[in-house]
């Protein structure tokens, strides 16, 4: 067979290259939609606002990866108004806290989820609004809250009723009661929360332990 002109040759080579062009182009394609994955649905922003009483430089928000029992961080901020915004994906509700640069108090903690989450953080209190983990995280805290002032509202009656010698025997076996009725309630939903394992659970499981008697604290899954 004849071999091919010096025409053919250049056809065949330029064939042959115009390929391994559309090959790599291809290739760097799918290479940036990997490093760009975003997947609708997934992303998040975390709004932080402090009151103007408390003053914070910076904050880092950090996720925990429970596959791995590690804190990762996820992103650093510095306060534009006495505000922090975090953005980000994550595939499901996990457990997250922001700790701020210039404080050595406790971090804030908190669900991670999809969607918008707002946190306003004043001296004393916080509210979260966003996911569904957050508003039952909320509420457990709240209702909570409302034990505890009720414990204190009955020592506090207890302490007034026996320094005025008003407080009569019945008295006393009422008052004890009632709060032997509400620190059970406390105790025993507590760990029935945090018996469930999830992402609230965790959170509840790390503030809360360690207040829980030697019966309940047994019942720990």
């Amino acid at each position: 067979m004849a071999s091919p002109n010096r025409e053919q040759k250049f056809y065949n080579f330029a064939v042959i290259m115009k390929k391994k062009i559309l090959t790599i182009g291809l290739l760097a394609l799918s290479l940036l939609a990997g490093c760009d994955s975003k997947q609708p649905g997934l992303g998040y922003r975390v709004t932080c606002t402090m009151d103007s009483k408390i003053h914070r430089d910076s904050a880092t928000l950090l996720v925990l990866e429970q596959d791995y029992q590690q804190l990762r961080v996820c992103g650093i901020a510095c306060a534009d108004q006495n505000t922090f915004s975090f953005t980000g994906q994550t595939d499901r509700p996990k457990v997250a806290l922001i700790r701020w640069d210039n404080d050595s108090t406790r971090p804030f903690y908190f669900i991670l989820e999809p969607g918008d989450i707002n946190i306003s953080i004043k001296p004393g209190t916080w509210d979260i609004k966003g996911g569904a983990g957050n508003l039952e995280y909320q509420q457990f805290v709240n209702w909570r809250n409302r034990l505890m002032n009720e414990r204190v509202a009955t020592w506090q009656k207890y302490l007034k009723m026996s320094s005025d010698s008003s407080l009569k025997r019945a008295d006393e076996v009422l008052l004890v009661r009632q709060d032997s009725l509400l620190n059970d309630s406390l105790q025993r939903q507590t760990v029935e929360r945090i018996n469930k394992g999830d992402a609230v659970g965790l959170i509840i499981r790390e503030r809360y332990w360690q207040q829980l008697d030697a019966e309940h604290m047994r019942q720990l899954k």
